[in-house]
C-alpha cells in the first residue's frame, strides 16, 4: 500500500489492541486520531500516512482483533462450513458486538467508514461465503445458479448486527446453528 510507514507487526498489532480499546471505551464518533496517538505513544502523521484516518484505522483494527469468520473454512459440507462460520461469527459477536453496532450506526452518516467497513469487513465476508457457496455447488449440493446466493453475506451481517437491537442480547452458538437451517440454507434451495 503506498504511504505505509515502516512498522513491525508487533507495533502495528500494539496499535490495532489499543484502537479497539478506546473505540470501546469513547466510542467511534468521540474518538480522534489524537487520542489514539497518545494512548499508542505516536504521532498523528504516522498514522494518516499508514492508515490515512480513523475510518481505515479502526476498521483494520477490528479486522485484526476478529479475522473474517469465514476465511479458510472447508468441511466438506455447505451445512458444515455455515455451522463453523456461525460458531465463529458467535465467537467474534459476543467479543466485538457493541463495536460494531457502534460502527454500523456511525457508518449510516460517515461515507468514508462506511467505504472502509465494506473494503475492510464486508468484503473479504462476502468473497468467503461466494468460495463456500463455488465449492457446494461443484459437489453438488445446491443448484449452481441458486438466486438466493447473492443474498447470503448480507443475511449473515445481519443476524449478528439486527439480533443485539431487535432482542437485547447478542448471537449464540444454538441461535447460529438455528439461522444456518433455517435461513441459509433454504435461501440456497436446500431443504
Amino acid at each position: 500500500m503506498e504511504g505505509r510507514s515502516k512498522l513491525t507487526p508487533e507495533r502495528e498489532a500494539e496499535i490495532y489492541e489499543t484502537v479497539v480499546r478506546l473505540v470501546g471505551e469513547h466510542g467511534y464518533e468521540r474518538l480522534t486520531m489524537q487520542q489514539i496517538a497518545a494512548a499508542t505513544r505516536a504521532s498523528t502523521a504516522p498514522l494518516y500516512r499508514r492508515w490515512k484516518g480513523k475510518p481505515r484505522l479502526v476498521t483494520e483494527a477490528l479486522r485484526h482483533a476478529a479475522p473474517p469468520p469465514l476465511a479458510d473454512i472447508d468441511t466438506g459440507s455447505l451445512r458444515g462450513d455455515f455451522l463453523k462460520g456461525g460458531r465463529r461469527m458467535a465467537a467474534i459477536a459476543g467479543d466485538q458486538e457493541a463495536i460494531m453496532s457502534a460502527l454500523a450506526h456511525a457508518s449510516r452518516t460517515d461515507p468514508e467508514l462506511q467505504d472502509a467497513m465494506n473494503e475492510v469487513l464486508a468484503a473479504p465476508m462476502a468473497e468467503a461465503a461466494r468460495r463456500i457457496i463455488d465449492r457446494a455447488a461443484a459437489r453438488g449440493e445446491i443448484a449452481p445458479d441458486s438466486p438466493g446466493r447473492e443474498f447470503i453475506p448480507e443475511l449473515l451481517l445481519a443476524s449478528v448486527l439486527v439480533r443485539r437491537t431487535r432482542t437485547g442480547r447478542g448471537v449464540y452458538e444454538d441461535h447460529s446453528a438455528r439461522f444456518v437451517d433455517a435461513v441459509i440454507l433454504p435461501v440456497l434451495g436446500v431443504r
